[in-house]
């Protein structure tokens, strides 16, 4: 079997907005409200990649993450638990090391999943601007890291972004979105369609039309019949 290049989701409206699936060398910066579907998506794609004999690492930046959850979907997909690779954050300093040290290893992955990565960041501030600078600057140089590490080393890179209420502007963005949306080939939107369903929103490369999904044991999977609007 071939080795691939584009990891599918396995959802028609999803594969066909991102071109096909989650391509290898590129960073994607995947942000929604509580409830969209951020993780369940990233660990469809985990299976996915798994399923394609690809090497996935999923990354708990804020101890979330719930086993059980990610017990469910590997074995609804049939896949070696064995084969995912989870690693759970304790501090921001932790975090710049570990990204410090895939940048520098030897290529041990072919996805890389960085969960709430924001969490650790949001944790160090201090809401004085001075000193937050050199936090921010931290940030700024693990997202350029994990952007050439993608590329160099043909990875998929999927940070999850956390987002926080900006009612004057209309609806919410994410923590630090102007650093994640810079380094990111790909910004993904993911948002509440219905009781029913999620979207996804493509905000960078700017592109028309929607992905719609449903959650269930699998992850993420085709919403069945519904109408969008």
């Amino acid at each position: 079997m071939g080795r691939v290049n584009i990891i599918s989701t396995h959802v028609s409206s999803v594969d066909e907005l991102l071109n096909g699936g989650f391509k290898l060398g590129q960073l994607y910066f995947l942000y929604g409200e509580e409830k969209t579907g951020k993780t369940s998506l990233t660990l469809t794609v985990c299976a996915s990649a798994i399923k394609e004999d690809l090497k996935p690492l999923f990354i708990d930046c804020s101890g979330r993450l719930h086993p059980e959850r990610v017990l469910q979907i590997l074995q609804s997909w049939s896949v070696d638990l064995s084969k995912l690779s989870i690693r759970i954050i304790q501090s921001f300093e932790e975090q710049e090391q570990l990204i410090l040290n895939l940048y520098n290893s030897k290529k041990m992955f072919d996805v890389i999943i960085l969960d709430d990565y924001t969490y650790q960041h949001r944790i160090e501030l201090s809401g004085d601007v001075r000193q937050d600078l050199s936090i921010y600057k931290r940030l700024a140089l693990q997202v350029a890291m994990l952007s050439e590490l993608a590329s160099r080393e043909n990875i998929t890179v999927i940070i999850i972004g956390q987002v926080h209420d900006m009612p004057e502007q209309g609806g919410g963005k994410a923590v630090a979105y102007r650093i994640l949306s810079h380094w990111a080939k790909w910004v993904l939107k993911l948002r509440v369609g219905s009781r029913h369903y999620k979207e996804i929103i493509i905000e960078k490369p700017e592109k028309k039309g929607l992905g719609y999904f449903t959650i269930n044991n699998r992850g993420i999977s085709e919403p069945g019949n519904f109408r969008a609007g």
